[in-house]
Order: C-alpha cells, then sequence, then structure tokens
C-alpha cells in the first residue's frame, strides 16, 4: 500500500498514457515474481465529451491444481485513483490500495493452496472513470465460464469498524462456507441486496449494487459477492491516505477474505456453484 500511495504513483489516474503507467507496471511485476501467467489488458474508454483513453487491466492466472476442477474464481480489485500531480495527489489508500494490496497478497498466498478452480486476478483500472476495466474484462470472457466474482473495493474500517458483504443470487453455498468462519474482530454485515445495505447504513443515495466492479459481473449474470466498508468520510478527497488507515483493522479483514477464499477452494466444487 505505501507503494501505490506514494507521490511516484501521483494517484493512479487511468488513460494519462497510451501504455500502462507505474501502477499497472508494479501490479504487473509483483505478479509476474509470483511466477503467475500474466499480462496487460488494454482497452478504450471515453475520457470526457470529445475524448477517449486507454486503461489497461492487469491480470494473472493460477491455475487448479486438483483431479477435478471447476469453473474459474474471478477475484478483482481496481487500482486507479484520482490522480494528481506528485507535488498534489490523491493517493487513495482506502480506495482502493488498500483492495490492490489485499489482491496481491492473496495472489501470493493462493500459490500454495488447493485450488480446486483456477484463479483470475484482475487488476482493474479505469473504474473510477466509471467501471470500464471491468466492463472490458467481462465482455472479452465466456461468463458461463465463471463461477464466481469476489470484488474487493474499501477494505480498511473507519471507527465504526464495519464490513459489508454484499452478494448476488446463487452465491448461497459460498456464504454457508463464510458463515462458517470463526467470528471475527469487526462487525461483519451481509446483505443481499442493494436495499439493505441502504437500511443497514440509513443512507438511501448510493446504490452499492452498482457501486464498483461487481456489477459488471451482474450485468452478465455472473454470482458476485463485494467485501467493502461501505462509506469513508475521507472517500475521494486528500485525506484518503496511509495515515488514515488503521493497519491492524485492515489485518484482519484481510486475514477474514483470505482464510474464507481458502477455505472456498479446498471445498467441494458446488461450494461456488
Amino acid at each position: 500500500m505505501l507503494t501505490l500511495t506514494s507521490p511516484a504513483h501521483a494517484g493512479r489516474s487511468a488513460g494519462k498514457t497510451d501504455t500502462p503507467n507505474i501502477s499497472g507496471q508494479y501490479i504487473y511485476n509483483r505478479f509476474e515474481h509470483l511466477n503467475l501467467e500474466t499480462k496487460y489488458q488494454a482497452f478504450p474508454f471515453k475520457a470526457g465529451f470529445f475524448r477517449h483513453a486507454t486503461g489497461h487491466n492487469i491480470i494473472a492466472t493460477l491455475p487448479c491444481n486438483t483431479q477435478t476442477c471447476g469453473n474459474n474464481l474471478v477475484i478483482t480489485a481496481h487500482y486507479d485513483h484520482l490522480g494528481g500531480q506528485p507535488t498534489s495527489y490523491y493517493a487513495g489508500a482506502n480506495d482502493n490500495a488498500s483492495g490492490t494490496s489485499a489482491l496481491l497478497y492473496l495472489a501470493e498466498l493462493l500459490n500454495n493452496k488447493t485450488r480446486n478452480r483456477s484463479v483470475t486476478f484482475v487488476a482493474t483500472d479505469a473504474e473510477e472513470k466509471g467501471l470500464y476495466g471491468a466492463k472490458y474484462f467481462v465482455s472479452q470472457l465466456k461468463a458461463t465460464d465463471i463461477a464466481l466474482n469476489i470484488n474487493l473495493d474499501m477494505l480498511a474500517p473507519t471507527s465504526k469498524n464495519r464490513v459489508y458483504v454484499l452478494h448476488s443470487k446463487h452465491t448461497s453455498n459460498a456464504l454457508s462456507i463464510l458463515k462458517t468462519l470463526p467470528k471475527p474482530d469487526f462487525n461483519l454485515r451481509i446483505a443481499n441486496s442493494r436495499y439493505k445495505m441502504q437500511r443497514m447504513m440509513d443512507n438511501p443515495r448510493i446504490d452499492w449494487h452498482r457501486a464498483s466492479d461487481h456489477y459488471a459481473f451482474a450485468k452478465a449474470r455472473i454470482p458476485y459477492i463485494y467485501f467493502g466498508i461501505g462509506e469513508d468520510k475521507n472517500h475521494h478527497t486528500k485525506r484518503d491516505t496511509i495515515t488514515a488507515i488503521n493497519f491492524e483493522r485492515y489485518q484482519l479483514v484481510v486475514n477474514f477474505i483470505s482464510d474464507f477464499i481458502v477455505k472456498l477452494l479446498d471445498s467441494p466444487l458446488e461450494a461456488t456453484n
């Protein structure tokens, strides 16, 4: 997280160049260092009334390593943020260096675990511009080959110490595994619709079903589970820095998600069907 929020990365804005930016290159190198099959996925997106730009997803794959393999598990986290200059920028520590860092950690952890499915890690670009990276990624795959999307977006709890799990239909078996985990040292709240999320937060303004990359999968009728803390007073401000992150709480969240995914991949295949 320290690297992604540094002045050199200057807020990780999407589409400033036609080639992968420093943040995309960093993530690519981290995946490649783990010996994952890694590639860039370039895509066009609308960057204003009269301009188009190029974004770059970074995709890395771990193959299934059991005798019988099910459909693919896709884990996503957007790495782009609002940008700026090295002297003044939006660091985006919680949004979404927290999710991207967790994605990189999972790629290393799952390397040495039982995997009854291949796992695709996707660091998406241009989420802040309109979920463009996730939309393009989904447009290039066969939806029936994907068992489940797990989307990570803003994972560092605030003082309320809450983490929300929003899930779509056809995730009951995966949710049953989640519920077998030991009770975490944070307030875990599970919602099966945007309306329930809105009631939990007492805020009807945000449609959490559409608020992050999982929506691209939902539109293709791919089941999803979304992890996030919901609202953060520092969201989209220059106060969203690593100094505002409670790393003890953040690590508890990452550990909980990791335990869930490890158990999911070591469970009977119907667990993600």
